[in-house]
């Protein structure tokens, strides 16, 4: 009698150890290891477990093992404890079952199910396997859709769902889902937001960070949970990005932000960004490290260095509409340009109303020689818009409201 070498295939997924102590590894590795012994023909040669893997693809470290070891020839016999566990993907296991094990004239044993390629060939062509895969496949479904209706309803009523809290903040003891400051990186956060405000660019701040060796986010975090998974993506060094990406987070004024992106599918780990609109926002989550207007402000900042690095156009950033407080876009008619209601511009959202900029030109003109008499003005250019200007609300053809900078 031909001696079959064996791989036992084991995958438990989060759920799994959750609620079906049946399904545990342990369990598993039982029921497998008994029907090797109760069959004289079947040798053991390794189990291939992956744990904490979802069934819905096949894209997981102990499968990737376990096949490469077929291609090699070390293993000609696949054993599960039921189909389930093989895999909940009905597509892509029925074309395992029917092609890809067959193609390397592999044998499979499903024990529960009463599974064997071999020696009850009918076994692996009944309709029932393919019934019972799309059955596993709905499973599937049906347990995502249930995680991600109990995360939601946690998320809207206020509570953190990350692994990790942001930079600048460690995760309450008493309350896993609320922050609490943490002193150390919170004073960086601090230090970026007020580098920003006096000016410096986002690389000047990230040189300025790593002139003083000041650990990145993610090397903080490593620091700090004494991680050493070397495969941990980590940034070495400060740059504009990390700096931007602090800079552009609202939830250091206090305000949790979740739902910001999705899975594709539930099968698959593919993240899509969610529709702004249905952002899960809780304003007072937490305490603030930054205050609403420290942020606003900044904000405000950004805006108009994008605008002047990208546009071109002096007033990018500046411009507020009277009716729904958002942008002006500038559009070129004929020979005369005019600036329009962003919103107005993107989904007719807002009224139709404009001012050439030549006029807008004149009105801060005037505007200024009143507030300013004793200060001489040859033209509006950036750096007078930077050093005097904070907003400029348009009303009309002809009316605006400029709002100066304090500190001037």
């Amino acid at each position: 009698m031909n001696n079959y070498k064996v791989a036992g295939y084991i995958r438990l997924s989060k759920e799994d150890k959750i609620k079906d102590e049946s399904n545990s590894v342990t369990n598993q590795k039982l029921i497998i290891t008994s029907y090797i012994k109760e069959n004289k023909d079947l040798e053991f040669y390794d189990f291939y477990i992956d744990d904490g893997y979802s069934g819905t693809t096949f894209d997981k470290p102990g499968y990737k093992r376990m096949f490469n070891d077929i291609i090699e020839g070390k293993i000609n016999t696949v054993v599960v404890k039921d189909l389930s566990r093989f895999g909940r993907n009905h597509i892509e296991s029925d074309n395992y079952l029917e092609n890809i094990l067959p193609g390397y004239n592999v044998r499979f044993i499903s024990v529960i199910d009463d599974i064997d390629s071999l020696k009850n060939a009918k076994s692996t062509n009944t309709i029932l396997i393919p019934l019972k895969n799309l059955i596993n496949d709905q499973y599937a479904r049906d347990i995502s859709e249930k995680v991600r209706s109990t995360l939601k309803t946690k998320q809207l009523n206020g509570q953190f769902i990350g692994v990790n809290a942001p930079y600048g903040y460690l995760k309450n003891p008493k309350d896993k889902h609320k922050f609490i400051i943490d002193r150390e990186s919170s004073y960086v956060v601090k230090k970026i937001f007020n580098m920003t405000l006096l000016g410096k660019s986002r690389k000047e701040i990230a040189e300025h960070l790593n002139d003083r060796d000041t650990l990145t986010p993610s090397l903080y975090k490593q620091s700090k949970e004494k991680i050493s998974n070397k495969k941990l993506m980590c940034s070495r060094k400060w740059n504009a990005e990390i700096v931007s990406r602090i800079l552009k987070n609202e939830t250091y004024t206090g305000t949790l932000i979740q739902n910001v992106k999705t899975k594709l599918n539930y099968k698959t780990d593919k993240l899509v960004d969610v529709n702004r609109d249905d952002w899960i926002v809780i304003p007072n989550h937490h305490e603030p490290i930054i205050t609403k207007e420290v942020f606003d402000k900044v904000q405000n900042v950004l805006d108009k260095k994008k605008g002047y690095f990208s546009s071109g156009d002096i007033f990018a950033g500046y411009l507020k509409c009277s009716d729904c407080g958002k942008s002006m876009a500038l559009r070129k008619s004929k020979d005369k340009e005019y600036y329009y209601c962003s919103s107005f511009v993107r989904n007719h959202s807002c009224t139709n109303h404009s001012i050439r900029k030549d006029r807008l030109e004149e009105l801060i003109f005037q505007d200024m020689k009143e507030k300013y008499p004793n200060t001489q003005f040859r033209k509006i250019s950036n750096n007078v818009l930077n050093d005097f200007i904070d907003t400029i609300v348009v009303y009309d053809k002809n009316s605006i409201k400029i709002t100066y900078k304090k500190n001037i």
